[in-house]
């Protein structure tokens, strides 16, 4: 007899819980961060790529860089890596 009601209180928890986790709306307008990675033997034109690719997946997104910052380091023999990181927000209608 005390199952019962311990039994139908866990279900009522676990559908609350179910309803809850689904019924998220989605938040439009948020935010994504995004990165993108250039090589090349000098630091122009790795930032250049890394400046495409981001610009690449910005539009693929849909939204427009906010914020973006560049790290360039030496890489392999003679050449440079440069990473590229950018906030990309949905575009104002």
């Amino acid at each position: 007899m005390i199952r019962q009601p311990q039994l139908i209180a866990g279900a009522a928890i676990g559908i609350i819980a179910a309803i809850l986790t689904f019924a998220v709306p989605a938040e439009a307008g948020t935010c994504s961060p995004v990165a993108g990675k250039g090589r090349a033997a000098d630091p122009a034109t790795a930032t250049t790529r890394a400046q495409i690719e981001l610009t690449r997946k910005a539009a693929r997104l849909g939204g427009k860089i906010t914020q973006r910052s560049t790290d360039c380091k030496k890489g392999p023999p003679g050449g440079f890596v440069c990473k590229m990181t950018a906030v990309v927000c949905p575009r104002s209608s």
